[in-house]
């Protein structure tokens, strides 16, 4: 390991063999100057996240929902036309002139897709959602059927709120979890059915405020009782009613930090790992949310399924190799640096939006090319010739070997990826180059506050002064602390009903974000001791969970 003070930061940080080794692949034999979770914030900026926007197609002019709003600088084509239609401005490189201000230039007249994903039925209002019907405001999904309000799910049916969950049916604010039924808020749990606010629990039904249990039923706060003991206890608990609903996750709130057991870190059949939430890994540094067959990377995020030989980059997918320092890169991509939402493409360096291309420099928005400069195109000779000049100028002017400055990014900074986990200050993200959004929407004085919502689905037209299903759904009602307007939808009520939870009273981003704070991130590993054995150890769990949490043996020991 070898230690430097990052640039940004002051802190140290530490640069493993393996990063020098992949430093060296992608032509780099210098050391990093800042720490990996300040690249992570740089790179996360530019994965547009949490927003869907009503615009026009700059194309077509019609209608349609994007992750970009009308004040992005890129112009924004409906995805299908952008496909069909594509057809960017190039420009021939000036080497009177330095990289950055001619690439800004250029990308500026490029069109690029409102939003990522295919395969979709009736799923207008969706992002990075694949293969999927019947989902409405949902992220990050792949062959999900009649789902709303969901984030990062996979093979999940009627659920809503979910995040990081995986074949999940008729669950509502379930998160990191897989295999469950019929059950509300849970969190790192398997093959659960029928239960409500659970962590940590597996093969378990009929279970309420419970963790670390295994195969059992009919527990309550973990006592076991009979089946006629938990279902009076359970009617004590009217989860329809938001009031009890609140309280309900207060009490698991108090739960998770006096009474439940935490596993360190989530590592799963893994060989020579280091980070938190792997799966199916190996040699492994610095690596967070990754799962599924993938190897040899280095501060890597979000990703998985046959990938290998990443550094310093997330968001990437379906047998890609040799990345650097690049984001949203998916399906079958090859050596790969600074670049940003390529598909199918290799050989490529700061380049943004290419669908199947290979050897491409400095292009924006191009389908379908090769041996490409600024979107002109040479023959091979001609590319490598230009190419080379052009690195050797950037490595005079200092932009060589970094990533796109901020503002390139087409969303601003508080619709980022980034945002999340390392919110600041709109001064502070004009000082680092971010681009700013516009100032947090305003209340119309024709919405509703979120107290005139009915306690309970049971409410709705149960006397002469209560609201009406047909009252309910013509109101637009404002979330004060996201500052956004929202509705309540038949099918909303219906699912409340069906599954008996309360009825929406937030806007569903806010209410999405609260449930992901349950899998706690900020890019790095803490020092901590296991609060048995007092063994040192690393976790991402924060500090007032200190004396909750465990070392690998330790955990295994309290599941015995």
């Amino acid at each position: 390991m070898i230690k430097q003070i990052c640039s940004v930061s002051g802190e140290e940080f530490e640069v493993s063999d393996l990063e020098v080794k992949l430093r060296e692949k992608f032509g780099f034999f210098d050391l990093p100057t800042t720490a990996p979770w300040v690249r992570f914030r740089e790179l996360g900026a530019f994965w547009q996240h949490w927003n869907l926007h009503n615009r026009k197609c700059d194309k077509t002019g019609k209608n349609i929902i994007s992750v970009f709003s009308e004040k992005c600088p890129y112009p924004i084509w409906q995805k299908d036309v952008w496909m069909k239609e594509n057809n960017p401005p190039s420009m021939d490189y000036d080497f009177s002139r330095d990289f950055l201000s001619q690439a800004w230039e250029l990308f500026q007249q490029c069109p690029i897709p409102h939003n990522t994903g295919v395969g979709n039925e009736n799923c207008e209002y969706t992002d990075d959602w694949w293969y999927s019907k019947n989902c409405y405001l949902c992220h990050s999904g792949y062959k999900n059927e009649d789902c709303k309000y969901c984030y990062r799910s996979l093979n999940s049916r009627d659920s809503y709120f979910n995040f990081f969950s995986i074949r999940c049916e008729l669950c509502c604010d379930v998160g990191n979890s897989q295999s469950c039924f019929d059950s509300i808020y849970l969190l790192n749990c398997q093959r659960v059915n029928s239960s409500s606010f659970l962590y940590d629990c597996r093969n378990c039904s009929n279970c309420m405020f419970c963790f670390n249990l295994r195969n059992k039923q009919y527990c309550f706060g973990n006592q076991q009782l009979s089946k006629e003991e938990y279902e009076k206890k359970k009617t004590e608990w009217n989860l329809k009613s938001r009031k009890i609903y609140d309280k309900a996750k207060e009490f698991f709130t108090k739960m998770m930090i006096k009474n439940a057991w935490h596993r360190s870190l989530n590592i799963n059949k893994c060989e020579n790992v280091y980070g938190d939430h792997l799966e199916n890994c190996k040699n492994m540094i610095n690596c967070f949310f990754v799962n599924e067959n993938v190897e040899d990377c280095v501060n890597f995020l979000r990703a998985g399924v046959k990938v290998k030989n990443i550094l310093d980059s997330f968001d990437s997918c379906g047998e890609t190799e040799l990345t650097y320092l690049s984001i949203n890169n998916l399906f079958n991509c090859y050596m790969l640096r600074f670049c940003k939402g390529l598909v199918n493409s290799k050989f490529c360096d700061y380049s943004i939006f290419l669908n199947n291309c290979e050897n491409c420099f400095a292009c924006c928005g191009l389908v379908g090319k090769k041996h490409h400069i600024f979107n002109k195109e040479y023959s091979s000779e001609e590319y490598k010739k230009i190419r080379e000049k052009i690195i050797e100028q950037m490595k005079k002017e200092g932009s060589w070997g970094k990533f796109f400055p901020g503002y390139f990014a087409p969303n601003p900074y508080e619709e980022s990826w980034a945002s999340f986990y390392w919110p600041i200050s709109r001064e502070k993200q004009v000082e680092l180059g971010f681009r700013l959004s516009d100032v947090s929407e305003r209340k119309n004085k024709n919405y509703f506050p979120v107290s005139d919502i009915p306690d309970s689905v049971d409410d709705l037209g149960s006397g002469q002064d209560e609201m009406t299903e047909e009252e309910l759904y013509t109101k637009i009602f404002w979330d004060e602390k996201y500052r956004k307007p929202f509705k309540i939808l038949p099918a909303d009520v219906k699912f409340s009903r069906d599954l008996g939870c309360p009825l929406p009273n937030s806007y569903y981003m806010r209410r999405i974000q609260e449930n992901f704070s349950w899998m706690p991130f900020n890019g790095k590993l803490r020092d901590c001791e296991c609060g048995k054995c007092k063994e040192k150890i690393q976790t991402s769990w924060p500090k007032k969970y200190d004396q909750r949490i465990l070392c690998e043996k330790c955990y295994l020991d309290i599941l015995n």
